[in-house]
């Protein structure tokens, strides 16, 4: 056999060799592609109409990852259908119920950018408000007691959210309950600055102590803190020997917070456990949300002065900006020393200063 002839049946072998290898790949890729097509459709063989009233009748009984399972359904296989945007709010309610907070603010993102135009906006805004505030597994309870363990940057996402809602949809149903949030978020906020100063206070480092007070006097001049706050600079003040002062601070104890004086005139500090007492019993008239309709009446049922004046009252709260609160750090953790003089300056007039009002 010449050299030509065994190279033309080598050649010949071989592609006979690889068109059967693509023969039989085509073959068992497309007997791949069948088996996963019957499995898509065996996966979307429901109607959407079929996988919301699944959904609904979940919710119904309770079983809000039953719910969740046919509603995602709903958005995988039905993305533009008739049930897209309600599938999605009822989406954000079995998740808030299931506790899958992370999942719930995607969604609410979700739905704010999907339906910037909805009626049922202030929902999402509401919802996502109450996740960040109650329910984040990265921030912790909003009326803890250890105010200075607590990572509230989430409470100020909230925060933003209720006030984006009460100024952009002041006649929702949700604006009044969302007011009141943003009223305890704010007072919360002040009375973490003034932890921090009472602690300060407790180890004899009056200047730092003023400072974090009249931060609280200066930034939160609506909270229930502020009297504390002034009792505290009176306090600080005196401690340093500012006598004047701490007299100008003591003036406005005796004017309109006189329960902070003793009757010697001297100062009452630590007054904490009681205005945290009030905070919580706030909490118990929180209002609850529920499933949303697309009949639902979105105007809210407050009337008259009442709900005027809680509005206006919660749109003009305003928080520090990220910057402002950079200039004054969180207390450290409490050391076993007693006398620790933080950020006492050399120069006590300096502290005289800082703490003129």
């Amino acid at each position: 056999m010449t050299k030509a002839k065994t190279a033309y049946l080598t050649n010949t072998t071989i592609t006979a060799l690889l068109t059967g290898c693509v023969i039989l790949t085509g073959c068992s890729g497309v007997k791949g592609m069948v088996k996963k097509d019957k499995a898509v459709i065996a996966t979307a063989e429901k109607s959407e109409a079929g996988y919301y009233q699944d959904a609904q009748r979940a919710l119904d009984k309770g079983r809000n990852r039953e719910a969740i399972t046919a509603l995602n359904n709903i958005r995988t296989f039905y993305p533009t259908g008739a049930y897209a945007q309600q599938s999605l709010l009822d989406l954000i309610y079995a998740q808030y119920n299931a506790k899958e907070y992370e999942a719930v603010t995607n969604s609410t993102a979700e739905f704010i950018r999907s339906y910037p135009h909805s009626k049922h906006i202030d929902y999402a805004l509401y919802v996502q408000g109450v996740t960040n505030m109650d329910g984040s597994p990265k921030a912790s309870r909003l009326f803890k007691l250890d105010q200075s363990d607590r990572d509230i940057s989430y409470l100020r996402l909230a925060f933003n959210d209720f006030s984006n809602l009460v100024k952009q949809y002041p006649n929702s149903i949700y604006a009044p309950d969302a007011a009141q949030r943003m009223v305890a978020l704010y007072n919360n906020f002040a009375h973490h600055e003034l932890n921090a100063a009472r602690w300060y206070v407790k180890r004899d480092a009056y200047v730092a102590a003023a400072n974090r007070a009249k931060w609280v006097f200066q930034y939160y001049p609506q909270s229930d803190s502020v009297p504390e706050a002034i009792a505290i600079l009176a306090y600080s003040n005196e401690k340093l020997g500012l006598t004047e002062t701490a007299n100008q601070y003591k003036t406005l104890l005796k004017i309109n917070y006189p329960q902070y004086l003793n009757a010697n005139g001297s100062v009452k500090v630590d007054n904490g456990a009681l205005s945290y007492g009030k905070r919580m019993i706030s909490t118990l008239t929180f209002g609850k949300f529920g499933r949303v309709k697309d009949t639902q009446n979105h105007q809210s049922d407050y009337t008259g002065e009442t709900y005027t004046q809680i509005i206006k009252t919660a749109s003009n709260l305003k928080l520090p900006t990220m910057s402002e609160e950079e200039m004054i750090k969180p207390a450290e953790k409490p050391q076993r020393q007693r006398h620790i003089g933080l950020g006492l300056p050399e120069d006590v007039s300096e502290a005289g200063h800082i703490n003129t009002p």
